[in-house]
């Protein structure tokens, strides 16, 4: 089964509304249903499902969709990986030649965990990993919690797992690929990772799909080493910890993020199990979409340092962005979880108690990091506060924020309103139809035909529709979409939902849920007759242009030959309208 057609027979498979019903609650209000958005926080159900063209709109973030760009955000999966997940959930033949990369990502992950079992076998079975198993019980951490994360060590020995993998057959190219191995030019391989205590790295399904490595030679740089960026192993995507904590974290409703390996397990040894951690990166917007349907609060427990506020700043303003308020942690100077939690090894329940202590709102650790420079120079430090808290749609959120960094800042809320407005303006967002002009509402309403009736664009496109847009007839976010409709078209895609892009998706949903056409057949008819019209009258004023010239240059025999022209195109112009 071709792509294309598998796409269609899952969408066909999955009644959107049931679908949807799994995840989220959902209510029948008139001709749709209505339940609270999966995709950011919101107290008044915006999140809108339509039964009949077996899409999802949500009016609070812009999330908009069919079912499997609805299963895409909710498992933070691509389109393909969605696409194949849903195809086996629905039992339906996979054509594999056409998906050659996922067999192979099958294997890259297959790789990794009996990697990984060789790791950890050696950690708790070989005389050599002595110092390594050592270093463990000096940062006080069992060895029940590192056998459920499978921590390993991999040996000085340059070419352990090379000669380990080669005895067990295992292909030293695909262990290449997986980041295990390096080959040298003369074709001999060798191990990546050497002296160093390993942390196999799982997604949330328990795919083993990379490594990091802390090494524990003292000279041995860098200190930690991760698995090559790959097409599995994405740090920008990837918690360490999610799949052993995510039950933990649905049953609590919170999480707690932490920045490193040993923070992450010191907070777990302690009974902490709702907690995940970034792998040598900065949160990202994708982190927080796969956290979002897991919990409803979220808490920062970064380092007690500078360095540590800093980040802090900087996971709360892409929080905001995702309309999450999280709370923040802020850990005595010097601390860091890790070694925070070390002082509680008898009294795990004392350690949530102490942590709860330090226990802050949003605001008010902004507020608190920026005191004293607000002091001395409070006009730049709080325009510098505010760009924190540019690109937040939800306006529940919006409005706490307003009232509480009036509290804070000593300013009225709408100064603050009229700063963080501001440069959202500048962002693509559809226009009410009172600000769009005559001809952007003309382009909006072929947009919104061409979403619904796809199979109409050749028509239109030999109506001159390509040729319209292409004399910069409008230049309003209707007419960039108009034209990425066309290229879609031309490369094949059958369904604009397929699409990835939110900003496109967003206004693809808008205009799938305006009011449908009542006469489809008159729609095209007016459609074509208004691209006749506008076509014509851009010729007349091309022309008249070229009299212009022509008169300056008092060319009048020239200037009389291009009248009957002039005259031609507005009968024509003249008789389009009547029809």
């Amino acid at each position: 089964m071709s792509h294309t057609n598998l796409f269609d027979e899952v969408k066909r498979h999955f009644e959107i509304v049931s679908f949807i019903s799994q995840y989220i609650k959902l209510k029948k209000v008139g001709k749709n249903y209505v339940g609270l958005c999966p995709f950011h926080a919101e107290r008044t159900p915006s999140f809108t499902v339509n039964g009949e063209k077996q899409i999802f709109k949500c009016f609070g973030c812009g999330a908009s969709g069919d079912v499997v760009s609805f299963y895409m955000r909710i498992k933070g999966l691509e389109f393909k990986d969605a696409l194949i997940e849903l195809a086996e959930k629905a039992g339906l033949k996979i054509d594999q030649r056409a998906f050659t990369e996922k067999r192979k990502e099958k294997d890259l992950v297959e790789v990794n965990f009996k990697v990984a079992k060789i790791y950890q076998h050696y950690l708790w079975n070989s005389p050599l990993s002595e110092r390594a198993r050592a270093y463990l019980k000096s940062r006080n951490l069992s060895e029940e919690c590192a056998k459920t994360f499978y921590l390993g060590y991999a040996p000085s020995e340059g070419r352990f797992l090379a000669s380990m993998l080669r005895t067990q057959k295992i292909d030293l190219d695909l262990a290449v690929s997986a980041g295990l191995l390096k080959k040298g030019e003369d074709g001999s391989y060798f191990d990546l990772f050497r002296d160093r205590l390993m942390f196999p790295i799982f997604n949330e399904k328990g795919e083993c799909l990379g490594f990091g490595g802390r090494a524990l030679g003292p000279e041995a740089e860098p200190k930690y080493l991760n698995t090559p960026e790959s097409r599995i192993f994405k740090k920008s995507e990837i918690l360490y910890g999610l799949f052993q904590s995510k039950d933990y974290i649905k049953k609590e409703g919170k999480v707690f993020l932490v920045e490193g390996y040993f923070d992450f397990l010191s907070l777990w040894e302690r009974g902490l199990r709702n907690v995940v951690a970034t792998c040598g990166t900065a949160l990202t917007e994708k982190h927080i979409q796969k956290l979002k349907p897991l919990a409803d609060d979220f808490y920062l427990l970064y380092d007690g340092d500078i360095a540590g506020a800093k980040a802090s700043l900087r996971a709360l303003s892409m929080f905001l962005k995702e309309g999450v308020f999280p709370q923040i942690i802020s850990l005595p100077e010097g601390e860091d979880p890790d070694s925070f939690a070390q002082k509680f090894l008898k009294d795990p329940e004392e350690f949530k108690r102490e942590l709860s202590k330090f226990l802050k709102e949003a605001t008010a650790f902004v507020f608190e990091f920026y005191r004293l420079e607000y002091q001395k120079n409070p006009s730049k430090v709080f325009n510098e506060v505010l760009e924190l808290f540019q690109g937040i749609s939800d306006p529940v959120l919006l409005q706490r924020l307003k009232r509480e960094l009036a509290y804070y800042f000593q300013v009225s809320e709408s100064d603050i309103e009229k700063k963080l407005r501001r440069p959202m303006q500048r962002e693509v967002k559809p226009q009410l139809e009172s600000q769009l002009t005559r001809e952007e509402c003309f382009i909006k309403n072929i947009a919104q035909y061409l979403v619904n009736f796809p199979e109409d664009i050749p028509e239109l496109e030999s109506a001159g529709l390509k040729k319209l847009l292409q004399e910069n007839f409008s230049s309003g976010i209707y007419h960039q979409f108009l034209m990425k409709i066309l290229e879609l078209k031309a490369e094949g895609y059958t369904s604009f939902l397929e699409v990835p892009e939110p900003s496109f998706q967003e206004i693809l949903g808008d205009l799938l849920f305006s009011p449908p056409f009542e006469d489809r057949k008159q729609a095209l008819e007016d459609i074509k007759r208004f691209i006749g019209v506008e076509l014509q009258k851009r010729e007349i004023l091309k022309i008249a242009e070229r009299l212009k010239l022509l008169q300056r240059a008092g060319k009048k025999e020239e200037v009389e030959s291009y009248l009957p022209q002039i005259n031609s195109k507005l009968r024509l112009c003249k008789d389009l309208k009547k029809h």
